[in-house]
């Protein structure tokens, strides 16, 4: 079983919410030819993709052909639009939850679908994770690293964390926006520096904090292998040890706080994969590529395959198993009958 748990769904008719709200801010899909489009966010080219983004039939046929079993299709993060009202991003989010549930009918045994939420209001997030997981069968939600500069230990977001454990969402933290992008405008930092950067700081909040003291069944995944925070946890550690204050937010160090979290595989280097193995576990670990974008790992799972220490059923688990037992999927059956049980 091969299940690419990092891979990024956009509905063929996106709203146009700039026409709708007066604002040219909101991110916007213009379509350029049949097969073509691009998107803008904030008034600015933002990516141009063609159509793997939105058909579900073309991505089979690159399943197929690339040895994928199943794909987690989620939201492209600019489209999160936390700056706005939560009740018009509300509208946005519902109509994008919709699609990919849609995009999971049509394919039951190929996708697993997660949705999006207005994160900037936790009460309307609530009612829609909700309505994502009882109602459409997907298996939870995508979130951004920060909301308009508020990292995701802010007190605000309780009512959020205590819903999701609640319905069992599952949740994959994906950066969107970065601090100070001016200094990653150039050379595609944006990218390479700034997103690993940002899920670094996102991770480290999350573990700093005793979130999963106060919540220890939310069970969450890190885009990008946590970007930079599996790095840092020795720094991590010895600031708890050694600052009252720190130690005062959790009862555990984060280097034992961070095996209870999961992580992507999208390091593109067969040392950085062992690295994360031997300070997480495989059992932490989920082969992910960023399909269809640019920078995706092609084939699916070359890094993992290359890691030459892991044994095979190691080397299984972090290529399929691993992302279906966290997503609460125990295989295609389940899929079937969660998403028939959601039909309208």
């Amino acid at each position: 079983m091969r299940v690419d748990f990092h891979t990024h769904y956009i509905p063929r008719h996106f709203p146009d919410m700039a026409e709708k709200y007066g604002d040219l801010g909101w991110p916007t899909l213009l379509h350029t030819g049949l097969c073509q489009a691009e998107i803008y966010n904030a008034g600015k080219h933002y990516r141009s993709i063609d159509d793997r983004s939105w058909e579900p039939e073309r991505r089979i046929k690159d399943m197929d052909a690339e040895g994928v079993d199943i794909q987690v299709l989620s939201p492209v993060p600019v489209t999160f639009a936390y700056r706005f009202s939560a009740h018009a991003v509300l509208e946005l989010s519902q109509y994008q939850n919709d699609e990919i549930a849609r995009a999971v009918r049509i394919a039951p045994e190929r996708f697993i679908g997660l949705g999006t939420i207005p994160l900037q209001d936790p009460a309307l997030a609530s009612n829609e994770v909700r309505r994502v997981i009882t109602e459409l069968g997907l298996a939870g939600v995508e979130i951004g690293t920060a909301i308009e500069g508020k990292n995701l230990d802010d007190p605000a977001l309780e009512p959020f964390w205590q819903t999701c454990e609640h319905v069992d969402a599952a949740i994959f933290v994906h950066p969107a926006a970065v601090l100070a992008p001016e200094r990653t405008s150039k050379y595609r930092m944006l990218y390479s520096v700034g997103y690993t950067t940002e899920t670094g700081i996102a991770a480290a909040a999350i573990v700093m904090s005793g979130l999963l003291d106060r919540h220890p069944k939310l069970r969450i995944c890190f885009a990008h292998s946590g970007g930079t925070f599996p790095w840092l946890l020795p720094r991590l550690d010895q600031t708890w040890n050694v600052f009252d204050d720190v130690k005062a937010g959790t009862s555990r160090k984060p280097s034992e706080t961070a095996k209870l979290l999961t992580y992507d595989t999208l390091t593109y280097d067969t040392n950085n994969v062992s690295f994360l193995i031997e300070r997480v576990g495989v059992d932490r670990l989920v082969m992910g590529t960023d399909y269809p974008f640019p920078l995706r790992e092609i084939p699916p799972g070359v890094v993992v395959n290359a890691v030459a220490t892991l044994r095979s059923e190691e080397r299984e688990a972090i290529l399929g198993s691993n992302a279906l037992r966290f997503l609460h999927r125990s295989g295609t059956s389940t899929i079937h009958q969660l998403t028939e049980e959601s039909k309208p």
